[in-house]
């Protein structure tokens, strides 16, 4: 009798904890899953830092411009290709042209074989490759400009960079290390060559 109620005993024990188990392993399952979710989220989000996936949309003959009040363009950007990070709003541009009115007189125009465009902010850089430096061109032959990065803000105002060669044709030849100025109706003005400065002056 005692061997019956003790296997009875120890079937209904084993029950018991197994009943009052159960619970516990829900929790401990419920945890564990939320613990591996928040493990795979911050690796994720590691994973977005070190290599953004952000929507990147490359546009063919891609176009970016300045106006006036009177809807005449000021300057106008041209590339064979754009490509652009939705989230930063910066456009690698490839192949471009940057263009300068007076009116819809041309003043000067740079060409370059890459660049950076911020659609926000309408700021440029264009940039030298190992076989083609930046070139800027002024109108009816009053002057070019060479360099390896040339930036564009405001106002039309300029800094070039990285061997910088200044050519203005029966007036001097100026090279160094870099240089600021602006576009203006006469081309290249309040010009700066900064650093290693070199001038020949035309005769």
């Amino acid at each position: 009798m005692e061997g019956i109620l003790g296997k009875i005993f120890s079937k209904n024990t084993l029950k018991f904890i197994a009943a009052l188990s159960i619970p516990g392993l829900l929790i401990y399952f419920w945890y564990y899953s939320k613990e591996q979710a928040r493990i795979e989220m911050e690796s994720y989000q590691q994973e977005q830092k070190a290599n953004p996936l952000q929507d990147r949309v490359t546009i063919d003959n891609y176009q970016l411009k300045e106006v006036d009040d009177s809807n005449q363009v000021r300057w106008q950007l041209v590339a064979k290709s754009g490509t652009m990070n939705s989230g930063t709003k910066d456009v690698n541009l490839e192949d471009v042209m940057v263009e300068y009115f007076d009116g819809k007189k041309l003043k000067m125009r740079l060409k370059a074989p890459v660049g950076l465009a911020n659609e926000s902010t309408r700021k440029v850089r264009l940039d030298a490759d190992k076989d083609s430096r930046v070139v800027a061109e002024g109108e009816e032959g009053k002057g070019t400009m060479t360099a390896s990065k040339v930036e564009l803000t405001k106002k039309n105002q300029f800094e070039a960079t990285g061997g910088v060669n200044i050519i203005m044709p029966g007036v001097a030849k100026v090279t160094g290390n870099s240089a600021v100025g602006s576009f203006g109706k006469g081309g290249i003005e309040k010009l700066r060559v900064i650093g290693n400065t070199h001038s020949v002056v035309s005769m």
